[in-house]
C-alpha cells in the first residue's frame, strides 16, 4: 500500500524505515518529481521542538553557504563553488502533519552530496562493518573537509555533533557532511570566547580521533599502523595535537594542516584508499 504524507505545498511518497530514535524516525521518500530524499518525523509531538530547531539551524547554515558562495563567485569566478553546501543536508521543507498527529516532519535532500543515498557511508562503518583502514593520503581530506566544516559552522555560531555514526563520507566524491543536526544548538555570544572556544576543541578532538579510528589507530594515543606513506611520526603527532582538545581554531588548524600535508605529499587527486585491518 502506498503511504504519503501531504504539506502544506505539497505530497511525499513515504518508503521504508530507515532507522529511529527516541526523538525521531527516518524514511525513505520521493519528491513530487521523483528525487529521492529522507522524511524525518518526531516520534511524538512533545519532540516537535528539537525538529524545528534543526529546520532553523539548517536554514541558517544554508542562508551563510549561500552568500559565501555568491561573495566567493563575484571576488574569483574561476575558482568554483567552494563547497560548503556539501557539509549537511538541504532542507526541503518543515511542517506540521495533521495527518500524523500533528507531529513535525523534516523533508530532507541529499543532493548536493550525492546522486543516490547509498552513496554514503558512516565513517565508522568502515571499522566496524567493512573492517578497513584508510591508507594516511585518503584521511587527508576527510580531516581537511571536517576541519574546513567546522570553521564553517562556528562562523555561524552553531555546534556540531561529531560521532562515527553521524559523519557520512561519499568516498567516490570525496564528500564528507553530518547527516543528523538535530543535537545541533546555537552559540550564544553570552558565553564568552573560553566557553567557545572550549566547544571548538571538543569538535576539533572528535573530528580527529574519528579519523585516526579510520586509519586504524587508537584514538586515546594517537598512534597509528605503520604505512608506507609515513615516514617517522610528524603525521601521527599532528593529529594527536588535534585530538588532544588543546587546539580551539578550526580555521587555523586547516591552514597548519595542510601546510605540512603539502610539504610531504605532492597535491594531487588520490583516490579513497582503504586496506583490509590486520
Amino acid at each position: 500500500m502506498n503511504i504519503t504524507v501531504t504539506s502544506p505545498t505539497a505530497t511525499y511518497a513515504v518508503g521504508e524505515r530507515l532507522g529511529s530514535t527516541d526523538r525521531f524516525a527516518l524514511y525513505a521518500c520521493t519528491l513530487p518529481d521523483g528525487t529521492p530524499c529522507i522524511l524525518k518525523i518526531a516520534s511524538a509531538r512533545e519532540h516537535n521542538g528539537t525538529l524545528e530547531r534543526e529546520a532553523y539551524i539548517l536554514h541558517l547554515l544554508r542562508e551563510r553557504a549561500d552568500s559565501i558562495e555568491a561573495q566567493a563567485a563575484d571576488a574569483e569566478p574561476e575558482k568554483g563553488e567552494l563547497g560548503y553546501r556539501k557539509f549537511f543536508p538541504t532542507l526541503i521543507e518543515s511542517f506540521t502533519a495533521p495527518d500524523q498527529g500533528n507531529r513535525q516532519v523534516l523533508i530532507l535532500s541529499f543532493a548536493e552530496a550525492c546522486k543516490e543515498l547509498g552513496e554514503l557511508v558512516p565513517i565508522q562503518h568502515l571499522a566496524s562493518r567493512e573492517h578497513v583502514r584508510v591508507d594516511p593520503k585518503t584521511s587527508v581530506w576527510i580531516i581537511g573537509k571536517l576541519l574546513k566544516m567546522l570553521d564553517f559552522t562556528r562562523l555561524v555560531g552553531v555546534t556540531t555533533d561529531i560521532n562515527g555514526e553521524n559523519i557520512l563520507l561519499n568516498r567516490d566524491k570525496h564528500v564528507v557532511l553530518i547527516f543528523d543536526w538535530s543535537k545541533s544548538s546555537l552559540i550564544s555570544m553570552m558565553d564568552g570566547p573560553t566557553e567557545r572556544s572550549k566547544i571548538a576543541g571538543v569538535e576539533i578532538s572528535q573530528a580527529a580521533k574519528e579519523v585516526i579510528l579510520a586509519l586504524g589507530g587508537d584514538p586515546e594515543t594517537g598512534i597509528l599502523p605503520k604505512d608506507s606513506q609515513l615516514e617517522g611520526n610528524h603525521y601521527e603527532q599532528l593529529l594527536t595535537s588535534l585530538a588532544s582538545g588543546e587546539v580551539t581554531d578550526p580555521g587555523k588548524a586547516h591552514e597548519k594542516f595542510y601546510t605540512y600535508v603539502r610539504s610531504v605529499w605532492p597535491s594531487k587527486y588520490h583516490p579513497f584508499t582503504a586496506h583490509p585491518v590486520d
